[in-house]
């Protein structure tokens, strides 16, 4: 289960690309420094967990598949998130939760179990709490218990931001802005979160934002753990969800690591691809046809 508490310290994490000698789970996404790479510019990251035959979801309720959830991938996404300055959501995700049908994106800033994270934040200087930005035309979602008002930021159309369930979001401490005409615009929403500083962006609203961003060309580096497993089953939900993205977006293979100790399965892959320019551990291959 997600919530369980993984043997975080074991060596058997297996670097692939770059090659190198078996390590622990801790502190594995931690090491990809990114806060450093968007010291300049927005960083715009994505994680996504996956079957071998690319399932993220099963019917409807856009939850991961228990067959593929799992404790370590779980800690990964901690990592991931203990390192941003905004964590990107949709209000669909807050409607589900409401509902009980999502789980906690936020564990990592309130679970005794990723104290070791929290610390490593603060560490840096950070604030406790990233901003939770929520992507929605509706507005019709309540603040989930737990995340502080005034850490919570709602990009919406230009209607909507003017709208009375914006003007009562702004009365719970929430800040609301427009962020597009009709519609959530991904460069626009991008430009207006770095006016704000906030530069380290992790975007875990599905597979219609991943979409949204790539469509938008503000995608800098996908996650994506790959569990070996095939779930067949129908309807279902791969990485991206949308029109055909003309041209397609190329992504270049950052680090890979196979881990061994999934209880029950075959192990899975994290992987780690970039849309930035390549640095000296990238693969390229640089042959002919």
């Amino acid at each position: 289960m997600q919530g369980d508490e993984p043997p975080v310290n074991a060596t058997c994490v297996r670097p692939l690309w770059p090659p190198g000698e078996p390590r622990p789970l801790a502190g594995l996404y931690l090491e990809h420094d990114l806060r450093a790479d968007a010291d300049r510019a927005p960083l715009v990251y994505a994680n996504f967990v996956a079957s071998l035959d690319g399932r993220i979801a099963l019917d409807d309720d856009g939850g991961v598949p228990p067959a593929i959830a799992n404790a370590r991938d779980w800690w990964l996404f901690q990592e991931l998130a203990i390192q941003a300055d905004a964590i990107m959501i949709s209000g669909r995700h807050l409607r589900a939760r409401a509902l009980g049908h999502a789980q906690d994106l936020f564990v990592a800033f309130t679970d005794p179990r990723y104290a070791a994270l929290r610390a490593w934040r603060t560490a840096r200087g950070l604030p406790a709490w990233p901003w939770i930005v929520v992507l929605s035309r509706r507005m019709d979602f309540a603040i989930p218990a737990g995340v502080p008002p005034e850490r919570l930021l709602v990009l919406s159309s230009e209607a909507a931001a003017t709208s009375p369930p914006a003007d009562a979001l702004r009365q719970r401490g929430a800040t609301v802005l427009a962020a597009g005409h009709d519609e959530v615009d991904a460069r626009m929403a991008i430009d207006r979160l770095a006016a704000r500083g906030l530069l380290a962006i992790y975007a875990v609203g599905g597979a219609r934002m991943l979409h949204l961003l790539a469509a938008g060309g503000v995608l800098s580096h996908l996650y994506l753990t790959q569990v070996h497993r095939l779930l067949g089953g129908g309807p279902f939900t791969s990485l991206i969800e949308g029109a055909i993205l003309g041209p397609p977006l190329d992504l270049r293979l950052h680090r890979l690591y196979y881990d061994p100790a999934l209880p029950g399965a075959g192990g899975q892959f994290f992987g780690c691809y970039r849309t930035l320019a390549p640095d000296a551990s990238t693969l390229i291959y640089a042959g002919g046809p």
